[in-house]
């Protein structure tokens, strides 16, 4: 469950092709298959920026939709690899394996 302001926007959190999209009793909701047998599911969605139609492909950078026009606002993610639920900690370290600690140390012996 993540929380925000009110109609802040809603972005994929990897690239990938829309498997299905509509509404359910969480408000509005969209899948996404980012290949390699992962999928995610957004749940809680307020409104669409522009509704998403199956197979369309889109980037971190297109906003799906809006969260819902309240002071503060829930949305859900759901991530699956393979079918089965993964734990987004455990996700995000395994697609990210270098943490920003690390980056900042080699940026910071970079010779320029």
């Amino acid at each position: 469950v993540f929380s925000g302001l009110g109609e802040a926007p809603i972005y994929p959190v990897l690239p990938g092709i829309v498997l299905e999209a509509g509404r359910d009793s969480l408000g509005m909701f969209v899948e996404l298959n980012h290949g390699n047998g992962i999928t995610s599911r957004m749940f809680g969605i307020g409104s669409w920026k522009m509704a998403p139609t199956v197979g369309k492909k889109l980037s971190v950078k297109d906003a799906v939709g809006r969260l819902s026009p309240q002071d503060s606002s829930s949305f859900f993610l759901t991530m699956r690899q393979n079918g089965l639920f993964v734990r987004w900690k455990d996700f995000y370290k395994s697609t990210h394996p270098v943490d920003s600690a690390q980056i900042a140390i080699f940026k910071k012996n970079l010779p320029f």
